[in-house]
C-alpha cells in the first residue's frame, strides 16, 4: 500500500486490531479481528479476517455499514498493516478474507491486485473461483482470498 496506515492498537495475542478512521464523518472506530476457523484438515490452521466499524451500542463489529469517511485507501492500508502484524506473530497460519458482500470482496481483491507486487513479496496468495482455489491472478474476480506469510 502506498499510503501509511492509521496507528493500530493490537490486543495481547495480536488477534484484534483497532484504529480510528478520520474524515468528514469524524472519527470512526474500526476493528480488524482474526478468528480461528474450524476446518476438517487438522494440519492446516486458518484464521478468518473480520473487519468493520465498531458498534458501541451492540458491542460488535458491523461489517455491512458504509462509513464513507473519504479515507478508504488509508483504511485498506491499515487492514493490510494488521494482516502483516498478525502474520508476524502467527507466520504459520493462513488468513482467509471474504467481504460481507460481493462488492466488498471485489474491493478487497482489487486492493490486492493494485498492490500485487508488494503483496507477493511478503505473502503467497490464492483466490477462490468456480469452486476451487488457484494462485492469485491480478484483476480476476474471486469469491474469497487466502494468504500465507512467506
Amino acid at each position: 500500500m502506498n499510503l501509511p496506515p492509521y496507528n493500530l492498537e493490537a490486543s495481547a495475542h495480536y488477534l484484534d486490531f483497532e484504529f480510528d478512521s478520520i474524515g468528514p464523518r469524524g472519527e470512526v472506530r474500526k476493528i480488524v479481528r482474526f478468528t480461528k476457523m474450524k476446518i476438517a484438515d487438522a494440519s492446516i490452521t486458518i484464521y478468518n479476517l473480520g473487519f468493520g466499524d465498531y458498534n458501541k451500542v451492540e458491542d460488535r463489529i458491523d461489517d455491512l455499514i458504509v462509513t464513507d469517511n473519504k479515507d478508504s485507501q488509508k483504511v485498506m492500508a491499515s487492514v493490510a498493516a494488521a494482516v502483516m502484524a498478525f502474520t508476524d506473530h502467527h507466520p504459520e497460519v493462513l488468513v482467509f478474507a471474504q467481504g460481507s458482500t460481493d462488492v466488498r470482496t471485489r474491493y478487497y481483491t482489487r486492493a490486492i491486485s493494485v498492490n500485487y507486487e508488494a503483496v507477493r513479496k511478503a505473502f503467497d496468495v490464492w483466490g477462490h473461483t468456480e469452486g476451487r482455489w488457484e494462485v492469485f491472478k491480478p484483476n480476476r474476480v474471486y469469491s474469497a482470498v487466502l494468504v500465507k506469510r512467506k
